[in-house]
């Protein structure tokens, strides 16, 4: 097989696998949280999901650009560290702090990126050598290169999977839409819950559609509250209307009533 055919099936499997996770990671909490309206970050759905395709593509590209495979996963998967680096602190919200902040989201996320990106490189590789093996003989299998492709994608929807969040986030979520829903529905403040009594201009503003983000970092946010234990995680949904009227509701632990503020 030539040097284009292999590069080119590098960024054929690339793209593929891109795509698979993208579907997953994009879909999968609005699937499980059915009825929550789910914060989408920009860039949007469907041009996240075209990124991912692109992306996957060019570190396909690169896995199966060098003939010796050890290079191209190394030089592919520090290609997909960079990217998605860059582009999460082009998203990042660090006001005055930005630079450090992108400093610590690289430094943090490094190795996390690096688990993620060297088994997908590995693998495109992996499958590109199945089929560039197979295609040089006469009697190739099809049932070997149709394995090899379902591996690689069936891996991709696996690492999409770790996109859903965790259950006592998912919680929240669920908690703060209902609260919301109960107080919309209700005729008077007197018939709200008590969290959104606390919430300076609800009943003024807090009408219409909006949205719920999950955020593992309260601390960001002007509420006070308790201190939360050892090793427990803390939790805030972001609430953000249509019509710019914002609040969040911070859970400290699971199971307890949220501390809802505007801010």
């Amino acid at each position: 097989m030539s040097e284009k055919a292999r590069r080119t099936l590098g960024a054929a499997f690339g793209a593929a696998m891109g795509l698979v996770y993208s579907l997953v990671a994009q879909n999968l909490n609005t699937l499980v949280l059915p009825g929550i309206p789910v914060y989408q970050p920009p860039p949007g759905r469907f041009t996240s999901i075209l990124l991912a395709v692109v992306l996957g593509g060019l570190l396909g590209l690169i896995a199966a650009w060098p003939e010796d495979a050890i290079p191209g996963v190394l030089y592919s998967a520090l290609a997909g560290i960079g990217i998605t680096s860059i582009y999460t602190m082009l998203l990042s919200e660090g006001g005055d702090n930005q630079v450090f902040g992108m400093l610590i989201v690289f430094i943090f996320t490094f190795l996390p990126r690096a688990i993620l990106f060297v088994p997908m490189s590995a693998m495109t590789r992996w499958a590109v050598s199945i089929w560039q093996a197979e295609l040089q003989t006469v009697t190739f299998s099809v049932r070997k290169l149709a394995l090899s492709l379902g591996l690689v994608l069936l891996l991709s929807g696996l690492v999409g999977l770790f996109s859903l969040y965790p259950r006592q986030g998912r919680d929240a979520l669920v908690t703060t839409h209902a609260l919301i829903q109960q107080a919309q529905k209700s005729t008077s403040v007197g018939g709200y819950p008590e969290e959104i009594k606390a919430v300076y201009g609800f009943s003024q503003a807090g009408v219409g559609s909006y949205t719920l983000r999950l955020s593992d970092d309260p601390d960001r946010l002007p509420i006070s509250r308790p201190i939360a234990g050892y090793n427990e995680t803390e939790y805030a949904v972001l609430v953000r209307f249509e019509n710019g009227f914002r609040f969040a509701c911070v859970y400290v632990k699971p199971g307890a009533s949220p501390i809802c503020r505007a801010y």
